[in-house]
């Protein structure tokens, strides 16, 4: 069947697991070795733990309000950026690395915590493919024999034997001494009863996860193991950890009731810094102090009362923080790096303004190859990467840059940052130039026949396009105000080089609407400009042939697939491929990242611009704020957050 759409991913990559059983015949018995033995963040009984005395009060300004804090159930920027005062962690992320907060450590080899144990697979069953994909196992399937963690050395099924392949096996240990805010003890049982939650929600929660789960189960009070499909490979581990829910809270409820009961979705209870009070709807919602939290000893949280208040009014939340009513305004007020008011207060020190490139890359996404349609077919205007390469020469991306963001974003060179620990250095830059912009065009095949800059160059000999036709494309972009000030500045820059663009605006909704409808994901438009999103693993998926957009079963993916431009390269799908076999960290998943990085740069199936930046105001003498680039929410440090002499 095809995958469902993943639309999710243009605002942001999180971290996204599932599991279901699986029945294999002859799986393998547990021999991971003993794991080191965890340090206790608290005591063993439930008593508070004292802390000294703390400011009352913080006021939070949110431009939105969470429909529920249901882990499995609201993932918006506003109940992620909530969730960060009744949980801390599991993990948090910091340039672009998970780690462990309530865990002990992060699984590896060298721990002992990952291991590859040989199981025995037969017609039927369950597995991952040579690719990582699932599929049942059947002739003809490419698989990956025990031993083998590349595709060179896979081989194809011949429908009949029973084979040996390789099911890994992580265990997570927790800290010891953990506890819910009601005191009760958190376990590795609350883990397991997240995943049996997420499990009977499937696809809803976790879905990818699941599918690639064999087991996941308690082995005592803080540990939990957990068993992929046979041929599965994770390369990022902490990603497969399940939030833990209260079991002895919820269990009771149906998991499928979960989506609607309040305890679950208003009142959840967590082992972070706060505790939810109450919530009025509209409004606001109030929390206090954990005394159970984790790092009470160090006096964390400073303040004893949090309030998160409602503004969905942009114009409301600034006035109530230049007033003093708000000490935060949270991401979600949507903050216009250009407001004078808050330029102004900033410089006259009543304010504090606090940026930080995002982890969201805004592009120029080329129609490669667009799907054919017989009766309105575009033109493959970007078949040629020399045609791709003077687009990036003729912007320049620096200044639009430092236009949209005042200095404070930067232009990427591939789909990475350059602060990601896999970003690859030497790959191919294209500073602006329009000369040589200009001479590649020449070369592939635009001609400027008329010696008239202020004319469209034409086509000779180019593949797909009809001689003579002018250069004369479409881009298409949203309504907000940055895309509008992006789009006209790449006309006026493209115009230098003989390329005339026609702007057309629709709704974000329409844009990146499930194809074949929607124009970028039904691969029907020559030029688009969006976002993806950066994550932990470099995201080299998205430009696999796989996932190129298109009917089922011709297109794996279905209209599901994120490769919008159609591109398609044997060696770069080699080379991510081995990467999304590889385990963070080794020497194999950094060769692969960087050469997948290194064809990217070559041949640009999309432009990175600029990237998105994250932009929060507080009062002047608030501290703690340390927005990240891959953080999930500049909250991720909340219990941090003070003033004055609660200022490290």
């Amino acid at each position: 069947m095809p995958r469902l759409p993943i639309r999710v991913y243009l605002f942001g990559l999180v971290f996204l697991a599932f599991s279901i059983a699986c029945n294999l015949t002859g799986v393998g018995q547990n021999n991971l070795p003993e794991a080191p033995a965890a340090t206790p963040i608290q005591s063993e009984d439930a008593t508070p733990i004292p802390t000294p005395p703390a400011p009352s009060l913080l006021t939070i300004c949110m431009g939105q309000e969470p429909q529920s804090l249901f882990i499995y159930s609201d993932a918006s920027v506003a109940a992620r950026s909530l969730r960060q005062a009744i949980y801390d962690g599991p993990a948090d992320v910091l340039a672009y690395a998970a780690r462990p907060v309530i865990l002990a450590e992060s699984p590896s080899l060298e721990n002992g915590a990952i291991a590859f144990e040989p199981v025995a697979v037969g017609a039927s069953n369950i597995i991952a493919d040579s690719t990582n994909r699932v599929v049942a196992f059947a002739s003809g399937v490419e698989y990956r024999p025990a031993g083998c963690a590349s595709p060179d050395c896979a081989r194809v099924y011949d429908g009949q034997e029973v084979v040996q392949m390789d099911q890994m096996v992580i265990r997570f240990r927790l800290q010891a001494g953990l506890r819910w805010s009601d005191g009760a003890p958190l376990t590795a049982s609350d883990s397991q009863y997240s995943f049996e939650v997420a499990r009977s929600l499937y696809p809803r929660a976790r879905g990818d996860l699941i599918a690639r789960t064999q087991s996941y189960r308690a082995q005592d009070e803080v540990v939990v193991e957990w068993r992929g499909i046979p041929g599965y490979r994770q390369a990022e581990t902490l990603s497969i950890f399940f939030t833990p829910l209260p079991r002895h809270v919820w269990g009771g409820i149906a998991p499928e009731d979960l989506l609607s009961a309040p305890l679950s979705n208003r009142q959840p209870i967590g082992w972070g810094a706060y505790a939810i009070q109450e919530w009025t709807p509209g409004d606001h919602i109030s929390l206090e102090r954990n005394p159970y939290y984790a790092r009470s000893a160090e006096g964390l949280p400073y303040f004893e009362r949090l309030v998160f208040r409602f503004t969905p009014d942009k114009e409301e939340a600034v006035k109530a923080l230049l007033v003093g009513e708000c000490d935060y305004l949270d991401e979600t007020v949507g903050i216009d790096p250009q407001d004078a008011r808050l330029l102004e207060a900033q410089q006259q020190g009543q304010i504090t303004l606090v940026f930080a490139p995002g982890s969201a890359w805004e592009q120029l996404s080329f129609g490669v190859q667009p799907f054919s349609q017989e009766e309105n077919a575009l033109t493959p205007f970007f078949q040629s990467k020399e045609t791709r390469q003077a687009f990036a020469y003729c912007i320049d991306r620096q200044r639009l840059a430092e236009q949209l963001f005042q200095g404070q974003s930067q232009v990427p060179d591939s789909y990475l940052p350059a602060e990601h620990p896999y970003f690859n250095p030497d790959i191919q830059r294209y500073p602006f130039n329009p000369q040589t912009g200009a001479a590649l065009l020449e070369a592939a095949g635009w001609i400027d026949d008329d010696g008239d800059p202020n004319t469209p160059r034409r086509a000779q000999n180019v593949t797909g396009v009809t001689d003579g036709e002018p250069f004369v494309v479409t881009l298409l972009t949203t309504q907000e105000s940055e895309k509008q000030k992006a789009a006209e500045f790449i006309h006026q820059s493209l115009a230098g080089c003989g390329v005339q663009i026609e702007i057309e605006s629709i709704p974000w909704q329409t844009l990146l609407a499930a194809g074949p409808e929607g124009p970028v994901f039904g691969r029907n438009f020559s030029l688009a400009q969006f976002a993806w999103t950066t994550s932990l693993q470099p995201p080299c998926f998205l430009y696999v042939s796989d996932e190129i957009p298109g009917p089922y079963p011709q297109y794996p993916k279905g209209w599901g697939g994120a490769n919008a431009s159609g591109f398609s390269d044997q060696a770069f799908d080699d080379a991510c491929q081995q990467a999304g076999l590889g385990l963070v960290g080794t020497p194999e998943y950094q060769t692969a990242h960087f050469q997948a990085q290194t064809i990217f740069a070559e041949q640009l199936p999309s432009l990175p611009l600029y990237l998105r930046w994250k932009m929060v105001a507080a009062r002047a003498d608030l501290c703690g704020l340390l927005l990240d680039a891959s953080t999930d929410s500049a909250l991720w440090n909340l219990e941090q957050f003070g003033y004055g002499e609660f200022c490290p």
